[in-house]
C-alpha cells in the first residue's frame, strides 16, 4: 500500500525516531535510523565520534550513510544536522516524501532535558539552541516535500499528517 522512502528530517527532539517507529508499525515498512546506522557502522556512539574525530568526520559518515539508505522502500529518520550539507539536501529533494517536522526550541528543550546523547546540545543555552534552530530552518524548508509541526501535535496526529500527504 505505501512504498517508500518516506523520510523525517527536522531538528533533535522534533519525534523522528517515535514518529518513524509508529510509521513502520503502520505501512510495515522497515524503519532505518541513519544515526543507529552510522553507530552500527562505526562500532561507537555518535558522542564517541563527535568527541574522538570532531564533527566534520561525523558528518561525513552520515553523508554516506545517507546516500546508502536513501532509495530504501522504508522509513527513514535522520540526525537533526542531517540538512547542513548541500549534497544532503539534493538527496532529500530528489526523493519526494521528506517530511519537515518542526518544533519550536523551546519545546525542543522541554522534551530533550534529560537527555545527554547530543553533542551539539551539551551545555547550550536556550537562545544559542533558538540560534542553531533558526540557521538551519531554511535548509529544513529547502528539501520538505512537506512540513508539519509537532510542537502540539501527539505523535499518532503527526503520523496521520503525514500518511495523508504521501505522494
Amino acid at each position: 500500500m505505501y512504498s517508500g522512502p518516506i523520510i523525517l528530517i527536522g531538528f533533535m527532539g522534533a519525534g523522528k525516531t517515535t514518529i518513524g517507529q509508529l510509521l513502520g508499525q503502520i505501512t510495515g515498512l522497515p524503519v532505518i535510523d541513519t544515526d543507529i546506522t552510522i553507530e552500527e557502522q562505526e562500532k561507537r556512539t555518535i558522542n564517541t565520534i563527535f568527541n574522538q574525530h570532531g564533527e566534520e568526520y561525523f558528518r561525513n559518515v552520515e553523508s554516506r550513510v545517507l546516500r546508502q539508505v536513501v532509495s530504501e522502500n522504508a522509513v527513514i529518520t535522520t540526525g537533526g544536522g542531517i540538512i547542513l550539507r548541500a549534497e544532503n539536501r539534493q538527496l532529500l529533494k530528489e526523493t519526494g516524501n521528506t517530511f519537515f517536522l518542526e518544533c519550536e526550541p523551546n519545546v525542543v528543550v522541554e522534551r530533550l532535558a534529560e537527555d545527554d546523547t547530543r553533542p551539539l546540545l551539551k551545555n547550550k543555552s536556550l537562545a544559542e539552541i533558538t540560534q542553531m534552530y533558526h540557521n538551519r530552518l531554511p535548509l529544513y524548508k529547502e528539501c520538505a516535500t512537506c512540513t508539519i509541526d509537532t510542537s502540539t501535535l501527539t505523535m499518532e496526529e503527526v503520523t496521520e499528517l503525514i500518511l495523508k500527504r504521501m505522494k
